[in-house]
């Protein structure tokens, strides 16, 4: 761009004329004097570069598209900025929103799910408990030691007067048994 262009449009009015007419010269110079600024402040604003340039663009974008109707009272600077600080806060409003709605089917699909799932929770347990019954009577009374009441497995063998190879052993057994119908 030349400086006939440059020294023209230090005339604001002329400038503004210009863009509503649709002169590419006086958008071009807009955005070579406003884009580097107005993507520091919007990056300040929301701590990322990328994102900070898209906004811009996206400013950009409209204030061409609705340059024939632009009102502009105070400084082109000014509603530059104001133009994109509105399309960043609404692209958080809507990001907003989107976190809401997926909370809400995050939380309505669990609610369905326990619903759903509750007879079927039911069945497992039922299941489980028959197959714990069906174990070896070794191997059951290592399992339960373990799994209900909590004992590690030095403690089972102390109180079983078994080493910790067995119950390593019988415990290994007993959860292969029941992965088997909890994961059928």
């Amino acid at each position: 761009m030349g400086t006939m262009e440059n020294s023209k449009y230090q005339d604001r009015e002329l400038l503004l004329i210009d863009l509503r007419d649709g002169v590419r010269t006086a958008y071009t110079y807009i955005f070579n004097t406003y884009f580097h600024e107005l993507k520091g402040y919007i990056a300040t604003i929301c701590g990322n570069t990328s994102m900070a340039q898209e906004i811009v663009q996206q400013t950009f974008v409209k204030f061409w598209t609705k340059r024939k109707n632009l009102v502009i009272k105070e400084c082109i600077k000014g509603y530059l900025f104001k133009m994109a600080y509105n399309i960043y806060r609404d692209q958080q409003k809507q990001k907003t929103r989107e976190l809401q709605i997926i909370k809400e089917i995050q939380y309505r699909a669990t609610l369905e799910f326990i619903e759903n799932n509750q007879s079927d929770t039911e069945q497992k347990i039922t299941l489980l408990n028959q197959e714990i019954d069906k174990l070896p009577k070794k191997c059951k009374t290592v399992f339960l030691l373990g799994k209900k009441e909590g004992l590690k497995y030095q403690e089972i063998a102390d109180r079983l007067n078994i080493s910790i190879k067995t119950v390593e052993v019988h415990m290994s057994k007993a959860l292969y048994r029941l992965r088997l119908i909890l994961f059928d």
